[in-house]
């Protein structure tokens, strides 16, 4: 059966923590899913299978190329010398199907922090180039807020949220149903100021006026 491509939603899987909360999230009926590297074998460990699989395919194995491609998948594969990881070169491929939302699964956890932090930091690029994306993990929530922007959050799911600035500041922030208001308040980069605010009522809101600011919310 020929997968149609042409989908609302995509969804990234890169080679980091991936559980059957991930996967539950995914409808493959519906999303266009791309894994980056190890991402197709977590995937398929909990029975789906992508649509395209890119990387350089040095956790899997060479040979794991002709096993996708046999179940279907097209195979983007990446010379293991290159200028932007897996993870970046799969997101590329899902802003060329100019999808209204993008989901990032498997971006988060594992033994290197200089992935997962240029991970995070996928998310400001892909906010420049006019997406917006959502990386999840069973425990944490990451999104871009960008100045003047407003974000909602619907529930109670995630019952903290941390404000971390990206830019030097961001200015004219406000918030709405979370513990420890902000009224037109300043953040700084490098300040904690902005950590471990809690959700006392949905929906809730924070904006800003001007800056990045990435919120991050988290179970505990």
């Amino acid at each position: 059966m020929v997968r149609r491509l042409d989908k609302n939603r995509v969804v990234v899987i890169a080679g980091g923590d991936f559980s059957r909360f991930e996967a539950e999230l995914i409808r493959p009926e519906t999303d266009l899913i791309i894994t980056a590297d190890a991402g197709a074998v977590s995937l398929e460990a909990h029975g789906l299978v992508p649509d395209i699989a890119v990387g350089d395919f040095d956790t899997t194995g060479i040979d794991y190329i002709e096993t996708l491609k046999q179940k279907g998948v097209r195979v983007i594969p990446l010379p293991a010398e290159k200028e932007v990881t897996d993870l970046h070169f799969a997101l590329l491929c899902a802003t060329r199907q100019k999808p209204d939302e993008i989901l990032i699964l498997g971006a988060l956890g594992g033994d290197r922090a200089d992935h997962m932090l240029a991970n995070i930091g996928l998310l400001e690029w892909l906010k420049e180039e006019g997406k917006n994306a959502t990386m999840l993990h069973p425990a944490n929530r990451l999104r871009l807020l960008s100045g003047p922007g407003k974000m909602k959050f619907d529930s109670k799911e995630f019952q903290y949220v941390s404000l971390l600035p990206v830019s030097r500041k961001v200015t004219g922030i406000e918030t709405d149903g979370l513990k420890y208001p902000l009224k037109k308040e300043t953040l700084y980069r490098g300040g904690t100021r902005g950590i471990s605010n809690e959700l006392v009522k949905v929906p809730a809101f924070v904006s800003v006026e001007e800056g990045i600011c990435l919120v991050i919310e988290s179970r505990e």
